[in-house]
């Protein structure tokens, strides 16, 4: 079972809906209601609508549980920075927010991308992911984001600076694959 944590996102209808198309068992829960971690096999942390230091301490905390557990999750927007910070990483606000759809750039073969370059992905972001955790690698960049997928060099722990579940075709691909994780 797949653990869905809603942080208030206004994309997690097209979330559930992206993971209704690939057959995915899961189940959402806001990130303020009470978690047993070990209950899943794998975790997607949404993006947010609101700033709020409960919502960081609610994902921070996951992420710390998931990674101990070594469970693979996967950060969609916020959920992408925040799984930076959690692991020693940094952010910086942007200028004016992305939005809108863009043109993502692979640098690195990976399970997420496969064999796809490039990825036309939607994006809908004011921060950016300006400083990777050691412990991570960048895998994908773009025109406003150096950092657009990031991945541990050893766990399955990855985020994406876009909303996969907005992507059409290549969103539902990345999902797809890291459903494979899950098994």
């Amino acid at each position: 079972m797949l653990l869905v944590v809603d942080n208030g996102s206004t994309t997690v209808g097209e979330l559930v809906a992206a993971l209704g198309k690939l057959k995915v068992n899961y189940r959402v829960i806001r990130y303020c209601q009470p978690i047993l971690l070990e209950e899943y096999s794998g975790v997607i942390l949404t993006g947010r609508s609101t700033a709020s230091d409960e919502i960081n301490r609610a994902n921070i905390k996951l992420v710390k549980q998931a990674t101990q557990q070594q469970k693979p999750l996967l950060g969609i927007c916020y959920g992408a920075e925040i799984l930076a910070l959690a692991n020693g990483g940094a952010l910086c606000r942007l200028r004016q927010r992305v939005y809108g759809y863009d043109t993502v750039y692979v640098k690195k073969m990976n399970p997420l991308t496969e064999t796809q370059q490039t990825l036309k992905v939607f994006e809908s972001h004011i921060f950016n992911i300006s400083r990777l955790p050691p412990s991570f690698e960048s895998l994908a960049s773009s025109a406003h984001c150096e950092n657009e997928i990031i991945a541990h060099r050893e766990l399955r722990l990855y985020g994406l600076q876009f909303h996969p579940e907005c992507s059409g075709e290549d969103g539902l691909l990345i999902l797809a694959n890291f459903m494979k994780f899950l098994k």
